[in-house]
């Protein structure tokens, strides 16, 4: 996450200043010599910590980092002018994860190789018992193996904004409608303030139910009965994610987790945390 806002993963021989590599470390705070840090492995060591990397502190040895929010431990290390950029490209990173099949959640001692423990540490990653905190009547599936052939947006959006989308994407609408009784939808939209959604290129909609759903058992149940009967037809109908009820669920591993707005939206409101509407997109 850190690495893909820094540099987009690109192991750069310049930046801000005297700024290099992944992570963009400056040789004059200490991080190493411009060689050392255009190592990638030196590189990430140096972030993380332990007793071997450079002088400034790496991740494991910031107190507290393991509660902290992602963006907020990521720029306790970075020390960067844009302290809550990070948190944008934690999605991101958690789908390359899921492409490579890392299990972000497994179990491990996050102090491994460290020299010693700081004080109070010791809790685990935030996020690790998410699939356990669903509640309300959100399930689980399988993890969804199989490739989706990429496709050009050519199909006029059957719920009228006027954009086209994606052959699999206008399935997935007539699927929905004919199984959830036709539920209030909309597909395309610009979304100009937020170019990397899946709006524009025609491979997302959203499902609404009516409301705040924290606000209304009913509506509630049935954002849940819209997200459940989208994973468990995932398979077939080629959905990627589904985000409802402040959770994103990935169909590469088959579970919810929390979702923090991936630096675009407020998750506390109705529509940034998805509360009013289920939003599905398509591979």
């Amino acid at each position: 996450m850190t690495a893909l806002q820094e540099s987009q993963l690109q192991n750069l021989t310049y930046g801000d200043r005297d700024s290099v590599g992944l992570f963009q470390q400056r040789p004059s705070a200490g991080w190493g010599t411009v060689q050392q840090i255009l190592d990638p492995v030196y590189a990430a060591n140096a972030f993380f910590g332990g007793p071997e990397p450079p002088s400034p502190p790496g991740l494991v040895e910031i107190k507290g980092w393991e509660t902290m929010p992602y963006t907020v431990a990521a720029q306790a290390v970075q020390v960067s002018a844009f302290p809550d950029a990070y948190a944008r490209q934690e999605n991101t990173a958690r789908l390359i994860a899921d492409e490579a099949n890392i299990d972000l959640n497994r179990p491990g001692d996050p102090y491994a190789g460290a020299s010693g423990r700081p004080s109070g540490g010791g809790s685990p990653p935030p996020g690790t018992q998410v699939g356990d905190q669903c509640g309300g009547g959100l399930v689980d599936g399988k993890p969804i193996a199989g490739k989706w052939p990429a496709e050009e947006q050519s199909v006029p959006d059957p719920t009228g904004t006027g954009g086209l989308l994606t052959p699999r994407t206008a399935a997935w609408v007539q699927a929905a409608r004919t199984a959830l009784q036709n539920p209030s939808m909309s597909c395309w939209d610009a979304h100009t303030w937020n170019p990397t959604s899946d709006h524009p290129k025609g491979k997302a909609c959203d499902v609404f139910v009516g409301g705040d759903a924290r606000k209304s058992p009913a509506q509630r149940a049935k954002g849940d009965g819209y997200a459940n009967w989208t994973i468990s037809t995932a398979g077939k109908t080629g959905v990627r994610y589904v985000i409802w009820y402040g959770k994103i669920w990935s169909a590469r591993t088959g579970q919810w987790r929390a979702y923090n707005g991936g630096g675009v939206y407020n998750p506390t409101d109705a529509t940034g945390g998805h509360y009013d509407h289920v939003h599905v997109s398509m591979y």
